[in-house]
């Protein structure tokens, strides 16, 4: 009895977030007519409709528009959203949620690996969404906690070797982690895709100690990892507002592990090194550490160049541990290569990138709608966030059905982009 209110509760709670998120869409297409004197997108002819996804939506040509005045930094390696591609694990209970994420990918070439081969009519519905599904098996037996983990870190092996040296930067998660791709551009467009990047700054990391810094959890402010060479820290370094993490900023160009290894500066909260004198990742059972799957990362295409099918799948193979992103993270330090993150949010917790709220959906949804309406206490601060923001964790778990989860994922699509066009309209009409 218990455990059928428990889901019963669930089930109540998760269909409240998705009325919440489908009004706040609502509110926001009654409103785009007003601000931006044309009519809504979701609200034009289907015939006109057809025409616009041949093409940008609103919020891609206002912030092109905005950088065409030279009002968005373009970076040193310029991009659009046509350089980036998408990787992601799933499976055949997780349909709707691959088709909520399409709301966010906008048509960029995506890799789906899952655990059935995909029928005609998956392959039919792919191909109008630019989409390419890949079979790769559950692991039999398990050497995690799910037996889907291999395929979970094979997916942006199994997305190169589809895809080929044909893209800058791959968009690696969940199938339910969303990528808002404005803010993926804006953080890609300062690093070299050529060099090896594995860019996140939501890191899982624990040690044996038991202590309340200690204690397994994402995001952690202590886990090593690097910040860029190109990042200029000097201005949180001198701040006494900023909140420095106890691991020091370490530059990277890229990171590896031989560069972590070399400092070795344990946090002042424990007493221990994080380092072997063998350079070994920390590992269970002692320590956790690994980026968060559902979290997210960017991976370069030199990254993916330098760890190849060969070398990654006997990697996987090979490993037991907790997670498809643990198998991940372990092959990618074998072959030399170790975490960075983007830099702001190394120092200033607001301005994390990769899930920055942890999980909080709704949270984010009425962050966006303050920051549209211009009811935020601090409406700049608003808009910086938002725009350092890469990715959230939608956690399809936690709605009462997957087609839930699929939905809300439409909905913060919608809403993100309103935002979105709404700042750089913004930003055009004041000129700065």
């Amino acid at each position: 009895m218990q455990r059928h209110r428990l889901n019963k509760s669930n089930k109540q709670r998760s269909a409240t977030l998705v009325v919440i998120a489908l009004i706040a869409i609502c509110l926001i297409l009654a409103v785009r007519p007003v601000v931006h004197g044309r009519t809504p997108a979701l609200l034009r002819p289907a015939k006109q409709k057809a025409k616009l996804l041949a093409r940008p939506d609103d919020s891609q040509l206002a912030r092109e528009r905005a950088m065409q005045l030279g009002l968005v930094p373009t970076g040193k390696y310029p991009i659009t959203k046509y350089d980036l591609v998408s990787a992601m694990p799933s499976d055949q209970t997780h349909l709707p949620v691959v088709k909520g994420s399409r709301s966010w990918r906008k048509g960029i070439r995506t890799v789906i690996a899952t655990n059935s081969q995909p029928t005609a009519a998956i392959q039919a519905e792919a191909a109008q969404n630019n989409e390419t599904w890949v079979y790769y098996p559950d692991d039999v037996p398990a050497r995690s906690f799910y037996k889907g983990d291999s395929r979970a870190a094979l997916a942006p092996f199994l997305a190169h070797k589809e895809l080929g040296d044909t893209y800058k930067w791959m968009l690696y998660g969940d199938d339910d982690t969303q990528f808002f791709l404005d803010g993926a551009l804006r953080l890609a467009k300062d690093f070299d895709p050529d060099l090896p990047w594995f860019i996140t700054d939501n890191v899982w990391w624990s040690t044996g100690e038991h202590t309340p810094h200690s204690w397994r959890h994402h995001p952690h402010p202590d886990a090593p990892r690097c910040i860029p060479c190109h990042y200029d820290d000097s201005a949180f370094v001198a701040s006494a507002k900023a909140t420095i993490p106890s691991y020091k900023a370490i530059k990277g160009c890229p990171c590896t592990p031989e560069l972590l290894c070399a400092h070795n500066n344990h946090s002042l909260h424990m007493s221990e090194d994080w380092f072997n004198k063998y350079c070994d990742m920390p590992r269970l059972p002692h320590h956790m550490y690994s980026m968060h799957g559902g979290a997210g990362a960017l991976m370069s295409i030199g990254l993916m160049r330098k760890v190849g099918w060969d070398v990654a799948e006997p990697c996987v193979l090979k490993t037991f541990s907790t997670g498809g992103d643990t198998f991940l993270q372990i092959c990618l330090w074998e072959a030399g290569h170790a975490i960075t993150s983007p830099g702001a949010g190394f120092y200033d917790w607001q301005m994390r990138s990769f899930d920055a709220g942890s999980e909080d959906r709704m949270g984010l949804v009425d962050f966006v709608m303050r920051a549209i309406e211009g009811t935020c206490h601090d409406r700049g601060l608003c808009n910086v966030k938002l725009q350092h923001l890469v990715t959230i964790h939608v956690r399809s778990s936690a709605f009462g059905s997957k087609s839930d989860a699929g939905m809300f994922m439409k909905a913060l699509a919608v809403q993100y982009d309103v935002w979105a066009e709404n700042f750089y309209q913004r930003m055009i009409s004041v000129g700065i």
